[in-house]
């Protein structure tokens, strides 16, 4: 897998492209019957590079967040052998709630 420090998804879909066009122009010249093995690794880390792309749409995808009372935190989780993405998320309201009974104010 790729090493994306600091990489917008845009940066992120143009490295995996390429990668992909690379690895087809690799795989064209290797015969699936003569050499199995490594015919489906290329294809291997082709799909790893689709899956790249699906995560960086995703994150692309997102709303913008706006500064309002509401925290919210959202995380993207791939393991490295799952085919989907998981997300988790908090959403936290930062008004102070008033306790009724409560004698701090007084």
């Amino acid at each position: 897998m790729f090493i994306f420090k600091n990489k917008t998804p845009q940066e992120r879909i143009r490295i995996a492209d390429k990668n992909i066009q690379r690895l087809r122009s690799k795989r064209s010249n290797v015969s699936e019957f003569y050499e199995p093995s490594k015919y489906w690794q290329i294809n291997q880390e082709i799909h790893r590079n689709k899956v790249e792309i699906d995560i960086a749409k995703v994150e692309m995808r997102q709303p913008v967040s706006k500064t309002t009372n509401i925290t919210t935190y959202i995380s993207l989780n791939k393991t490295n052998k799952s085919k989907s993405i998981q997300f988790h998320g908090h959403y936290h309201n930062n008004k102070k709630k008033n306790i009724v009974g409560s004698r701090s104010g007084r």
